[in-house]
């Protein structure tokens, strides 16, 4: 056995010790505590409460076998198969990007000019953008939009898992065709690729090496080349007074500001994320 006996407090250290190069103390805690909770169906009470519960064989080779994955770079969530968003608990695994704490504090601005009678997500991946406002804006017909009929299948899957009526439909968010328009939109929202071919060598491996690299990265001739295309639509196909969101580049804020003044939206908004970057822009349509 690769442990010296089966309690919980020894299989940790155990966890600890393998990973600690490769994370942080805290990193890990949180990790290890949703592997405990996720195995042996427990509150946080309970994880609290059973220091010197005793593993079984089986139980062992489980948290050996997170151990592996999570020494090989794969992400956390990928491997747990769920991640929390705004909080909803969605599937998550290799058809989408993982669902990051910026777009949380995307969702969360969006949520503050609501509600909304319609609102759309392109480039919807996981769903996570669309099934959040959808949590926040029950009455709301909501659509997410994506190339990839993968990210689709996870993004339809994640709502019969909340429960939540999203229509999910596979479009090239590039060359959007009208017919998919019922009204004019309330709200455009979109957190599109943006990352430079060019930066392909800053990416962390676990990124590079196991998210969808069609949802990451853009040529580096015209890294915008989705915020003109949604801006475009935007101005054709939003209502009175509509708004739209992106998540964006802190390098593009300026462009993309511009682009939006240019093409004659109003009352444009940057919003810096937690770790002070500019993330987020907002604007409204005349």
């Amino acid at each position: 056995m690769f442990v010296i006996d089966n309690q919980l407090k020894t299989a940790k250290n155990y966890f600890s010790e393998q990973l600690k190069n490769l994370f942080t103390s805290t990193e890990i805690n949180s990790m290890w505590k949703e592997i405990i909770c996720f195995r042996f169906n427990w509150n946080a009470s309970d994880f609290i409460l059973n220091t010197t519960f005793r593993l079984s064989e089986s139980d062992l080779l489980f948290i050996r076998y997170y151990v592996h994955r999570l020494q090989n770079n794969e992400p956390f969530q990928y491997i747990h198969g769920t991640t929390t968003f705004f909080g909803l608990e969605l599937k998550c695994d290799k058809r989408a990007l993982i669902p990051r704490p910026e777009t949380e504090e995307l969702v969360a601005w969006v949520v503050e000019f609501g509600p909304y009678k319609t609102i759309t997500d392109l480039c919807t991946g996981s769903g996570c953008i669309a099934l959040g406002l959808k949590s926040k804006f029950s009455e709301s017909n909501v659509t997410g939009l994506d190339i990839s009929s993968d990210a689709l299948s996870l993004a339809k899957e994640n709502s019969e898992l909340t429960n939540l009526d999203v229509k999910f439909n596979l479009a090239d968010v590039l060359n959007i065709n009208g017919d998919l328009l019922v009204n004019k939109w309330d709200c455009i929202i979109s957190n599109p690729p943006y990352i430079p071919s060019n930066e392909r060598e800053s990416i962390a491996e676990n990124v590079l090496n196991f998210e969808p690299e069609v949802a990451l990265f853009v040529e580096n001739e015209n890294p915008i080349i989705f915020y003109e295309a949604i801006v475009k639509y935007a101005k054709l196909n939003l209502s009175e007074n509509g708004f739209l969101f992106f998540e964006i580049h802190p390098d593009f804020s300026a462009e993309i500001s511009d682009l939006l003044k240019l093409k004659g939206f109003i009352n444009i908004e940057l919003r810096k994320d937690l770790q002070g970057k500019n993330r987020m822009i907002k604007a409204q349509n005349e």
